[in-house]
């Protein structure tokens, strides 16, 4: 029987290791120094051997941010047994920013690598290799509708609006957890999805129509 290990066999441990050594360059010195030379030297590889499996250090990056995805929603998943809505959308809310402030170099290569971002780029061209799937981005917007529901009219929108807020606190981190503390995020969040629900379950007043006014 041959021993000789099949070539995609051969092709996934390679891109493996090759995902591996940038996710430790990644850790140790920051996104910004990633290089297609410095993880072929981390593997005893040639860097022209890496672009037989990648197509540069952008390709690899956002591999690394798909990663990334499956990180956090592992983190969220948790807060869904939490059965009372509002208690699960302040859990929800911390532990999405707890992941960003926890990994910030991963949550960069999940949205702001060059270009277009991702999830835009997710959106208008479905899911190109290495970027993550309409399934990874719809996931964890799934977790807010479901919690939103009860107690919202519109939780799709809500969720997007709650998604951006997020968001926007983990990247106004970016420059230095001083900048904007962890400590100081959560209560700011807190207060604004208490004031959103408050607006949720206040009845709407109704809407002249035109044959009202006549």
């Amino acid at each position: 029987m041959s021993t000789t290990e099949p070539k995609d066999t051969r092709a996934a441990a390679l891109r493996a290791r090759i995902l591996d050594a940038a996710r430790r360059i990644v850790l140790r010195e920051g996104i910004d120094a990633l290089s297609m030379r410095k993880i072929a030297s981390a593997i005893g590889y040639s860097p022209a051997s890496l672009y037989l499996h990648f197509e540069g250090r952008d390709a690899i990056a956002r591999a690394l941010g798909h990663e990334g995805f499956t990180q956090l929603l592992a983190s969220l998943q948790p807060c869904t047994e939490i059965a009372e809505p509002r208690v699960r959308l302040h859990a929800l809310a911390h532990a999405y920013v707890t992941f960003g402030f926890a990994h910030p170099d991963t949550y960069r290569m999940m949205f702001f690598l060059p270009g277009e971002p991702v999830i835009a780029r997710v959106q208008e061209e479905g899911a190109p290799d290495n970027l993550p799937s309409h399934a990874d981005v719809a996931a964890i917007e799934a977790l807010f509708v479901d919690a939103l529901a009860p107690v919202c009219a519109d939780p799709a929108w809500l969720s997007r609006a709650l998604w951006a807020l997020l968001h926007g606190f983990v990247a106004f981190s970016f420059p230095g957890p001083a900048s904007v503390p962890e400590s100081a995020s959560l209560p700011a969040i807190d207060a604004a999805l208490d004031a959103w629900l408050a607006g949720c379950i206040r009845p709407r007043a109704p809407q002249n129509t035109p044959a009202d006014t006549t």
